[in-house]
């Protein structure tokens, strides 16, 4: 707390407690004058002085402390959390990222050209370890939301989840029995995820007032590519714009473990 509402603190404990400036002076061995002068607003005292005077009055230093700043808040509510999480979340984007090109050309062959060109084993390896990656990666936006207070971006990071777990799992399962209505399904699983990208993308321009422009574009490539994909016949589109969409949310993250790191105590951050 710093003067002149230290000097009005002190006052107002002193005549809480029934004490003269004299009887306070007594009590803490301090000079009249100084007493006079501190709760005037006139002068800041040393941290031994107020500390003595504050035992006099029976109140705690910690108590007069200013009330914690925004990104003190921040730094609160980020325990638990550390830098060393937000690492993992964009290199696991990394491994989506790159790993995404070759399960394309893996499912476009067997969805389109009904050709299985990895055995059972292997397709199922590739889309478990791809699944995770995604999963982790949104899991850091899912940090990211409770860092930020940005409540929109963790509904959209766990719709995405959530909806990655869902078609994964029938790709996965469909190995094993006679697809049924795989267009229907297509579609279905294209009107889901352009719907997480939608609400993901409007969640991501909420970041542009902490981490800059990248949020800005990120959120409103994710928009444009969440619309083609709900309207179903601009799928390839919408595929277009996921990609620099995906590498800008890379980046994000990147920058989002920067921040944690300048922010937060060293004892904070793994």
């Amino acid at each position: 707390m710093k003067q002149p509402e230290l000097g009005q603190k002190i006052l107002e404990l002193r005549r809480q407690k029934g004490l003269t400036q004299e009887e306070l002076v007594e009590q803490c061995n301090i000079n009249v004058r100084t007493i006079q002068r501190i709760e005037a607003g006139e002068v800041t005292p040393r941290s031994f002085t107020l500390k003595t005077i504050l035992n006099a009055l029976g109140e705690n230093l910690e108590n007069l402390n200013d009330p914690p700043s925004h990104e003190e808040n921040f730094i609160h509510r980020e325990v638990g959390v550390s830098a060393f999480y937000i690492k993992l979340a964009w290199i696991s984007g990394l491994i989506y990222f790159l790993s995404g090109f070759v399960e394309f050309a893996v499912d476009y062959a067997r969805f389109y050209e009904n050709e299985l060109i990895l055995s059972p084993a292997a397709y199922i390896s590739m889309k478990f370890i791809v699944m995770l990656a995604y999963i982790y990666f949104m899991w850091g936006f899912v940090i990211s939301g409770s860092l930020f207070n940005n409540y929109l971006l963790k509904i959209g990071a766990y719709f995405l989840i959530g909806t990655t777990i869902l078609f994964y799992g029938y790709d996965m399962a469909s190995l094993y029995f006679e697809p049924f209505y795989m267009e229907y399904v297509l579609v279905t699983q294209s009107i889901f995820c352009g719907i997480g990208s939608f609400i993901f993308g409007f969640a991501l321009l909420r970041l542009h007032k902490p981490m800059g422009i990248v949020p800005q574009i990120a959120g409103g490539l994710e928009i444009a590519s969440g619309v083609f994909f709900i309207l179903i016949f601009t799928v390839l589109l919408g595929l277009i714009f996921l990609i620099p969409a995906l590498l800008l949310q890379i980046v994000l993250l990147y920058k989002i473990e920067s921040f944690i790191k300048m922010k937060a105590p060293e004892h904070l951050v793994s």
